[in-house]
Order: C-alpha cells, then sequence, then structure tokens
C-alpha cells in the first residue's frame, strides 16, 4: 500500500485554498487545510504533515508566526514548511536560512500544477538525503 503525503495548506483565501488543494489531490497527495494561523496550529497537530504550505497575511495569526509556532513542535523536524504569498515577486525559490517562517518562497501566481511539482521536487530532495 501506497502511503500518502500530507500537506497543509493554510489560507485565508477559500479559492485559493480549493484550487491548490484540488490539484494536489489530483497528484495524490492526502490534503489538510486551515483558514488561518490559529486553526492552521490545532490542524498542524492532528495532521502532522509533511509538507506546509502557508500564507503570509492572515487574520488572527499571519503565516510568518505560525510556521515559527509549528517549527517549535516535537514532530516538526522533518516538514517541509513553505511560505505562498503575494507579496513574493520572485520566482519560486530557497534560502539557505528560515525567512518569513520558511525556506522556500513561492509568489502566489506561480501555477498550482507548479507548486505541486516544486513540492514533489522538495519531497524528492529529502528522501535522497
Amino acid at each position: 500500500m501506497v502511503v500518502k503525503k500530507r500537506v497543509l495548506i493554510v489560507d485565508d483565501d477559500k479559492f485559493f485554498r480549493e484550487i491548490l488543494s484540488k490539484e494536489f489531490i489530483d497528484a495524490g497527495f492526502d490534503v489538510v487545510t486551515a483558514v488561518d494561523g490559529v486553526d492552521g496550529l490545532e490542524k498542524f497537530k492532528e495532521s502532522k504533515p509533511e509538507i506546509v504550505i502557508s500564507d503570509k497575511i492572515m487574520p488572527k495569526m499571519g503565516g510568518t508566526r505560525f510556521l515559527n509556532l509549528a517549527q517549535q513542535m516535537e514532530f516538526s523536524k522533518d516538514v517541509i514548511f513553505v511560505t505562498m504569498s503575494s507579496m513574493i515577486k520572485d520566482a519560486p525559490h530557497e534560502h539557505e536560512k528560515y525567512v518569513l517562517g520558511s525556506k522556500v518562497h513561492i509568489p502566489k501566481l506561480t501555477n498550482p500544477i507548479d507548486v505541486v511539482i516544486i513540492i514533489e521536487q522538495l519531497l524528492d530532495r529529502k528522501k535522497m538525503g
């Protein structure tokens, strides 16, 4: 039996969550969604995903704070954290250290299929060591 990788998508934009969720489901992922950082922390604890994609600006708790708190949890060591925001204007990129709560930054204008491909590549690289 193939174990599906679980992705947590944290974004206050319902349409964006639905579009991105569909692409990940179509690619064989198990998808969990949250509407803000507070909801995201709860879903993160419950679902223990391998990947977290978070918007930066959200009500109640923004993405940077959410990601920083999630990274402090015991089981978060191997989780891939991604910031996805309309504030990011560059091409998708990875930093050497955490910036805005993650090492991986993806502009929100990125095609959802491309987001899935980027995440799959990050997972493959992590698996290879």
